[in-house]
């Protein structure tokens, strides 16, 4: 199961915006978050001016610039679940899996929902991770201030049981797993425990008999 590959994805929304991916192989990935906190950046620069009896004098003009991050949205409840039972199941799983760190449980949201299924249906096609959510999550309907993903396997996950009730749980639980046993530093799990975030989308879209999954996070 570890030879499964896994990617994470986080763009932090600030004035300065960041984007920042990790791929890896073997179930693990890593990811670059970025601070709560204004960034502060000094500039120097050098005024030169020459005087009247030849001597020159530098002055040397420090500049410095704080970049703050955008507050978050103001709260409002979860979104009505499709038909789908396994969107529900993919939000109860990531939520039981951030019980165990004593984290709220994320709410359901449906236009980061239908973000994340055009993520999977452009995986799907050209097995590239978060290409679809590098283009476009920036000002995307449904994101806050900030904005990480977590797509499964870019070749999308077999099928695993004859039961298409049963198989998609065992697929969302294999990849789920995966991320979580990444650990703290690990770009998936970074994503699933992060306190800052308050709602999911999920795309789940099959092809090939194969399971194409998409989790995005907000706050």
């Amino acid at each position: 199961m570890r030879s499964r590959r896994t990617c994470s994805f986080l763009v932090a929304m600030l004035a300065a915006t960041t984007l920042a991916c990790g791929g890896a192989q073997g179930g693990r990935a890593g990811s670059t978050v970025s601070s709560g906190d204004a960034d502060e950046k000094v500039e120097e620069r050098v005024v030169v001016e020459r005087r009247p009896d030849g001597s020159v004098k530098r002055t040397i003009i420090r500049t410095t610039r704080r970049t703050v991050p955008a507050p978050p949205p103001p709260p409002r409840p979860a979104d009505p679940y499709p038909a789908d039972p396994l969107v529900k199941y993919n939000v109860e799983q990531v939520n039981a899996y951030r019980a165990r760190k004593k984290l709220p449980p994320l709410l359901y949201d449906a236009k980061i929902s239908a973000f994340a299924r055009r993520a999977s249906e452009r995986l799907a096609r050209d097995h590239v991770p978060h290409a679809h959510f590098a283009a476009n999550a920036k000002g995307a309907p449904g994101f806050g201030s900030k904005a990480a993903e977590n797509q499964g396997d870019p070749n999308g996950v077999p099928r695993l049981d004859p039961d298409p009730l049963k198989n998609g749980k065992k697929q969302i639980d294999l990849m789920l797993k995966l991320m979580w046993e990444e650990g703290p530093g690990g770009g998936h799990y970074d994503n699933m425990m992060n306190p800052a975030f308050r709602r999911i989308g999920v795309g789940l879209v099959y092809s090939g008999g194969k399971l194409y999954l998409t989790n995005d996070f907000s706050d």
